[in-house]
This record gives structure tokens, C-alpha cells and sequence, in this order.
């Protein structure tokens, strides 16, 4: 298990969507799974998209409870691939099939450091998506992780919530990046 290296806006593979997964490899991508949860985990995040790390392929993962120590522990059996953190979602080839109501949450992002900003999103949706295993789950999800699941499907779409605040906010950041690469490159 690794950590993986979390691009960084406005890296522009950030922008790439990413590719649907074959139900019979999802087995092969253990291990990049483990890392992402590992990333995730270390990074202090409650959600992380494959696409987060360069990795073009329609993986998230998902904890609220956002514990930096969570034991990150897979077991092979006969016919699956079992957790031992019961708050982990693992999500292959995840789409949304329901939303329905508005709310409006303060999201930041790993991606996107030191920005926090208001999105509307929908209040409660259902996911439809395969497990390690392979196996194929209907999920519904309201308030927070409903807003989880929008935000790293986003990821896998090539789309960052920075994209969903007004133009003057996205562009004060984009302003501020700019000078952070200037005193940076100063001092160099």
C-alpha cells in the first residue's frame, strides 16, 4: 500500500473522465484501492476519486467519520474481497440513477488546498455501483454523503466544485495561486 500523489489544481489531468472499470478486472485493482483508501486516510479526506491521483479509472472511496488511524485491512475470500472498517464505501463505476431535493454545503477538496466555498448539490440521491467484490449495490444517500458522493463522482467526470462557485471567487483563488507561484519562484 502506497500513498499516492494528489494532483493539485489546475493540474489539467484533473479534467480528464475517467474510464468504466470491467466488472471481472475490479479484483485486479485491489491493490490501487487499498491505496487510494490509504491516501484518503492519510490526507485527512473523507473522499478520494482515482482520478485525484493521476489514476484514469472510476474508482472513489468514501469515509465520513474521517479518521486519520483507521485500520486499512482487506481479506480475500472464496468469492470476495471483505473490509474490516464498516464506514468505508468503496465505489466502482459509481453513477447517480435518483437525486431529488437542493442543499446548499461548504465543500474544500484535496485537490484544491486551502479553499472552502459554498455548492449547491442535490439533498438526497441513489448511487448504483459495484463493490470490491464485483458485486453490483444500490445505495441511497442524503445531507453529507450524498454531497460526498457528488463531489468525487464530479472528480471522475473531470469536473472540480471550483467550477460550481461564481467567477469571482474561482477567480480570486486562481489570483492567489498565481502570486504563491511568483513568491515561489523568487525565492528560488
Amino acid at each position: 500500500m502506497e500513498f499516492l500523489n494528489i494532483l493539485k489544481y489546475p493540474d489539467p489531468k484533473l479534467r480528464v473522465k475517467a474510464s468504466p472499470i470491467e466488472i471481472s478486472d475490479i479484483k485486479n485493482n485491489v491493490s490501487l484501492i487499498k491505496s487510494l483508501v490509504y491516501t484518503m486516510y492519510k490526507a485527512d479526506g473523507i473522499g478520494l476519486a482515482a482520478t485525484q491521483a493521476g489514476i484514469n479509472k472510476r474508482i472513489i472511496v468514501l469515509d465520513l467519520a474521517r479518521k486519520k488511524d483507521k485500520e486499512i485491512s482487506f481479506s480475500l475470500g472464496e468469492d470476495n474481497i471483505i473490509t474490516a472498517n464498516k464506514d468505508l464505501i468503496i465505489a466502482v463505476n459509481p453513477e447517480i440513477i435518483f437525486k431529488e431535493g437542493k442543499t446548499t454545503y461548504e465543500e474544500g477538496c484535496l485537490s484544491i488546498p486551502n479553499f472552502n466555498a459554498d455548492v449547491d448539490r442535490f439533498f438526497e440521491i441513489k448511487v448504483r455501483a459495484y463493490d470490491i467484490s464485483g458485486n453490483e449495490f444500490i445505495m441511497e444517500a442524503k445531507d453529507l454523503l450524498s454531497i460526498a458522493f457528488q463531489h468525487e463522482i464530479d472528480h471522475l467526470d473531470g469536473i472540480l466544485f471550483i467550477d460550481k462557485v461564481s467567477p469571482l471567487k474561482r477567480s480570486l483563488y486562481n489570483a492567489s495561486l498565481k502570486k504563491k507561484k511568483k513568491l515561489e519562484h523568487a525565492a528560488s
